[in-house]
């Protein structure tokens, strides 16, 4: 069963995250706590890491959208 990849919260006052860059695109592998992509905030850009090894069957934002805090970004299936 996918696992699925949620956008964190990476403050209090922070309600959505611009998707800069996915570091792995569907179809490629992916270990647990290895960089998936890079996301930007009003106050911060940093890389956010993937929960599970597995493969990336979803990705459901692409990059340069806007994604709301807690919403699913991503599927990933694990080995």
């Amino acid at each position: 069963m996918a696992v699925e990849m949620t956008l964190p919260k990476f403050g209090l006052t922070m309600q959505e995250g611009n998707i800069v860059r996915w570091l792995k695109q569907e179809g490629e592998s992916v270990n647990a706590g290895e960089a998936l992509l890079e996301i930007e905030t009003e106050k911060i850009t940093c890389e956010v890491e993937s929960p599970v090894t597995g493969t990336v069957t979803k990705i459901l934002f692409p990059e340069g959208s806007v994604a709301p805090v807690s919403s699913v970004i991503a599927l990933i299936e694990p080995s």
